[in-house]
C-alpha cells in the first residue's frame, strides 16, 4: 500500500514540493494516536499507583458485568480483525483502515471498563499484550510516515502476531472464566 497525502492522493501523483511536505500528518490523526498512547500511560499509572474508581471496581466484581464487558472486548477484537479481511478482499481498505486506527486508540478505555488492574499470571501477559499492541499500532509506518520497507514489514508482522496472540489468550481467558464459574 502506497503512502497518500491527507486528501488521499497517492504520493506518486504529488509534486516534488508536496512530497517533501507529505510526511506532515493532519493534527486529527496525531490527536488519535496521542490520545491512545496517553490513555495507555494513564491506565498503567493508575494500576501502579493503585488508584481505583471504586464504583467501577465494584461493578467489575460482578460476574454478569465481567461477562458483558468481556464479550464487548472480544467483539471489539473481532471488529479490529476486519482490516485483515478487507486487505484480503482488497475492498474498502482506506475506510476500514481509517476506522481501525481511530477505534484502536480506544483500547485502554475499553480495557479499563473491563478491568481496573493488569492481573497476575497469564492475565498479566494478556493485559500487556493487549496494551502493547495498541502502542505498536500507534507506530504504524503509515502513521509516522516511515517509508522503509524493512520497518513496514517488521512492524506489520509484529502487530499481527501480537494481535493473534492476544486473541488466543483472550479466548483461553474466556474459557477459563466461564468453565470455573
Amino acid at each position: 500500500m502506497s503512502v497518500a497525502d491527507p486528501a488521499g492522493r497517492p504520493e506518486s501523483l504529488l509534486s516534488s514540493e508536496q512530497q517533501k511536505r507529505s510526511w506532515a500528518m493532519p493534527a486529527s490523526v496525531w490527536r488519535w494516536r496521542v490520545a491512545g498512547v496517553a490513555s495507555v500511560i494513564l491506565y498503567l499509572a493508575q494500576d501502579a499507583l493503585d488508584l481505583r474508581w471504586e464504583w467501577l471496581a465494584q461493578r467489575q466484581a460482578s460476574d454478569g458485568y465481567k461477562y458483558a464487558t468481556g464479550l464487548g472486548l472480544l467483539s471489539y477484537m473481532g471488529w479490529q480483525w476486519w482490516l485483515f479481511y478487507a486487505r484480503l478482499r482488497r475492498r474498502n481498505l482506506r475506510r476500514v483502515l481509517y476506522w481501525h486506527q481511530r477505534t484502536g486508540s480506544l483500547v485502554p478505555l475499553l480495557f479499563y471498563v473491563h478491568s481496573v488492574e493488569i492481573g497476575y499470571g497469564y492475565l498479566a501477559v494478556l493485559s500487556w499484550l493487549f496494551l502493547a499492541n495498541m502502542l505498536i499500532g500507534a507506530a504504524s509506518p503509515l502513521g509516522v510516515r516511515i517509508n522503509n520497507r524493512y520497518y513496514a514489514a517488521s512492524w506489520g508482522t509484529l502487530h499481527v502476531l501480537l494481535a493473534a496472540a492476544t486473541v488466543i489468550l483472550a479466548l483461553f481467558h474466556a474459557y477459563i472464566a466461564v468453565y470455573y464459574k
